[in-house]
Order: structure tokens, then sequence, then C-alpha cells
């Protein structure tokens, strides 16, 4: 599963299929999308259409979690694509008020969300070592505030500082990795600094 499939399915309600309310969640899909792409364009269409998109623009990461949401319009469209070909998510269109249209994915098979979950409950509350898929989603998960969404609510204090100490440490073993992701940590904590200010300023 892509990472961005994963912080997909932690940002649907399983019965609505509507993101939960989580300022910039397009933002940390596509830091999710960020942190798989290599030199090579990669068959997954997903990835393929994030490749295609920064390709030949010598940008930072902070410039691509800004700019992808709106290249790759809509993007939690683009990463549902293939949980809804295998299964995992249904998709409803609706209309509001016969006008606006907006598109629903409850989930269909709770299994993969269900696994992920007991991947990260075993790192965040047993200690477990994470691997470095789930090192990089965590480093997703924290700038979103999305720890307390596997956790227990008493668990959640010691759970967000284990989540903060893996998250900083970057994927295992890759340098390159580690500093991309640190990019896309530092570029997804500022869009969601931005369009929580901004929703503040709009709702004052």
């Amino acid at each position: 599963m892509l990472l961005a499939e994963a912080l997909l399915l932690l940002l649907l309600d399983e019965e609505k299929g509507t993101p939960l309310s989580v300022s910039a969640a397009d933002h940390g899909l596509a830091g999710a999308l960020l942190l798989e792409l290599g030199p090579e364009r990669p068959g997954e269409p997903a990835l393929a259409a994030a490749w295609d998109a920064v390709h030949g623009e010598e940008r930072d990461a902070r410039y691509w979690v800004n700019k992808l949401p709106g290249r790759l319009k809509p993007i939690k469209g683009l990463v549902a694509a293939g949980l809804v070909e295998r299964g995992i998510l249904n998709e409803e269109r609706h209309k509001r008020l016969g006008l606006f249209s907006s598109v629903r994915y409850p989930e269909l098979e709770p299994g993969p969300e269900q696994e992920l979950r007991t991947q990260l409950r075993a790192v965040l509350v047993d200690g477990a070592e994470p691997s470095p898929y789930i090192a990089s989603l965590l480093g997703l998960l924290v700038p979103l505030d999305l720890v307390k969404r596997v956790v227990d609510r008493s668990e959640r204090k010691p759970a967000m500082a284990r989540a903060k100490e893996i998250a900083e440490r970057g994927p295992v073993g890759d340098a390159v990795k580690r500093a991309v992701q640190a990019e896309v940590m530092v570029a997804v904590v500022a869009a969601t600094t931005a369009a929580t200010t901004a929703a503040t300023s709009g709702g004052s």
C-alpha cells in the first residue's frame, strides 16, 4: 500500500467516506506521494501522475507540497482510485442542492486499515521498532496531528512523544529519504499552519 493510500485511510471517516476535519489534508497527501518518488517514472498511476507533475522542475519539497494538490486536483480522488479498484473503498458521487458535486469514499473492506492501525499501535504503544514504511507514515501523521486517531485517549501523550521521536529520526538506514522526509515535514507543518490561520481569520 502506498504511503498516500495509508494516510487517506486514516483521514477518512470509515462510514461517511469524507475526510475528518484536518487542516491541509491535501498537503499531507502531496507529501506522502513525494516521499515515494524516485529518479525513474513509477508504474503506479498515482505516483506516476505526481512524478509527471514534478519532473523537470528543480523545486524543493516545500514548493511541491503546496503546488501538487492543485496540479493533481482532486488529489484525494487520485489517491483513492487504487483503493477503490482493489475494493477497499467505495466511490459515491453526490450533488448538494443539485449544483455542487462531491465524492465520498466509504470503507468497504476494513482489513487493510485495521492491519495498519495494528502496526502503528505496536510501534507507538508497545515500543516495537518501526519499519522504514511506518517511520515515513509517522512523519506525516505527526504534522497533521493524526497520531491521536490511532491510539486510545489514555495513550495519546506517550504515543505522541514516541511518534515525534521516530519522525525526527526519519526512515531507518536511508540518508537521502531522511532528508526528503525532513523537508516534507517542514512543508506540511507550514501548510497546516497557513490553512489553520486562514480558516481562523475567515471565521472571525
